[in-house]
């Protein structure tokens, strides 16, 4: 294993949403198998999605005390792994899963994972979407902490996009797949979705035309599934059951005051 404390120019991760490494294969790894390396550093804790876009790969990502905190194995698909990394130096060790193959390029991604707390009153996602190259999809993973549930509607400032929210057995809870920006919807008009307390897993397809990196927001506003667009007037069902209350009071007190008045 090469040294991790090498002076030279690294990457830090918590300087950016998005990171690339690419290189080639053309080291010896401890196993034997072509390899290479790539040096990072974290400033503020925080979790990360590492993908490997080429097949039949293998990746290790170690501390500063060479212990392994997660891995990556491609096989005949890319695939991807989370770490919660705190401060520190990290390298990323890339080899190839067949030993007797030559060296050959590669591209490993690395994503911050937003973990967004969702309470009552809503949440909010602000990132940036890529544009998918070097094998890169540009597909995003977030986690939502949903500790007040709610009925909600959702707002993608992003055209062209598909996103899901997924719960801890994968069972996908609302999703969308836009043509325009859902800003440009009436609110009342906009699909709600009722969310429960718990973990869940949000997954944000951009679109593939996309030429260059995009800020986007996505916002999820409570929602009284009871009001409904009336013109200019909306009104709840609760809202109107007190407005008829009340107009009965006075009703009623209207008619004491009549028979009070003829006695």
């Amino acid at each position: 294993m090469a040294d991790l404390s090498v002076s030279q120019s690294v990457t830090n991760l918590s300087q950016s949403a998005f990171s690339q490494f690419k290189g080639t294969t053309n080291k010896i790894g401890a196993d034997g198998a072509n390899a290479d390396y790539q040096t990072f550093t974290v400033t503020k804790s925080g979790e990360y999605n590492f993908k490997i876009n080429d097949t039949f790969t293998n990746v290790d990502i170690v501390n500063d005390r060479n212990e392994v905190v997660t891995t990556l194995r491609s096989k005949t698909e890319a695939t991807d792994a989370n770490a919660r990394l705190g401060p520190g130096t990290y390298r990323a060790v890339v080899s190839q899963a067949n030993r007797t193959a030559g060296a050959r390029n590669y591209s490993l991604d690395v994503s911050e994972k937003q973990n967004i707390v969702m309470t009552g009153a809503g949440a909010t996602l602000k990132g940036t979407a890529r544009a998918p190259e070097n094998g890169d999809t540009g597909i995003q993973k977030h986690t939502f902490n949903v500790v007040q549930g709610g009925t909600f509607t959702a707002n993608l400032t992003l055209p062209n996009s598909r996103w899901a929210m997924m719960d801890k057995d994968g069972k996908v809870v609302a999703s969308s797949d836009s043509t325009k920006p859902d800003d440009q919807v009436s609110f009342l008009k906009k699909p709600t979705y009722k969310i429960d307390p718990g973990q869940y897993t949000m997954v944000l397809v951009p679109p593939s035309n996309l030429k260059a990196p995009t800020d986007f927001q996505m916002s999820f506003v409570p929602r009284d599934p009871t009001l409904s667009e009336t013109g200019t007037s909306q009104e709840s069902a609760v809202s109107k059951t007190l407005r008829e209350r009340q107009d009965r009071l006075r009703q009623w007190a209207s008619q004491a005051r009549t028979t009070s008045t003829k006695a």
